[in-house]
């Protein structure tokens, strides 16, 4: 999909309360499509406040992807790992929505704190999303609708 900017100034954008409805995974490039667009500090402070957006990230094989999902059970939480490629499955089913909170930035790696939203009780879940990658992030928007 072709969009009218590209950046990889990873401090310039927030996925902040942004969520992802599609996802894919290939060649080692993990991408998320937000439709309702992301935050550039370069636009308002509306959030968010570009048009329809996409988020590349380069995984590193050796390292890969860990998802997390949090839910209650029987007064405790539990911590549930799927795969990306489940996870992935899930959002392109419209099963699941990938809205992102937090960035953690490590060496090599990024971690996210997301929830999951879903079309019934519970209606969501706290969620991890850690990433092993070496290259920039890429961030691809189109200008805000007016």
């Amino acid at each position: 999909m072709q969009y009218e900017y590209s950046s990889t100034d990873k401090d310039g954008f927030s996925l902040h309360d942004c969520r992802a409805t599609s996802a894919e995974l290939t060649d080692e490039r993990l991408l998320f499509r937000f439709p309702n667009g992301i935050f550039y500090e370069g636009y308002s402070d509306d959030w968010p406040n570009t048009g329809k957006a996409e988020v590349e990230f380069a995984i590193e094989p050796m390292r890969g992807v860990s998802v997390y999902l949090f839910a209650e059970s029987e007064g405790k939480t539990v911590r549930k790992e799927y795969t990306i490629e489940q996870v992935i499955e899930k959002i392109n089913r419209h099963e699941w929505e990938l809205e992102f909170a937090y960035r953690y930035d490590g060496y090599e790696e990024v971690l996210y704190k997301c929830w999951i939203w879903e079309n019934e009780n519970p209606w969501t879940y706290e969620c991890e999303l850690w990433m092993g990658t070496k290259e920039n992030t890429i961030f691809k928007w189109d200008s805000p609708a007016v």
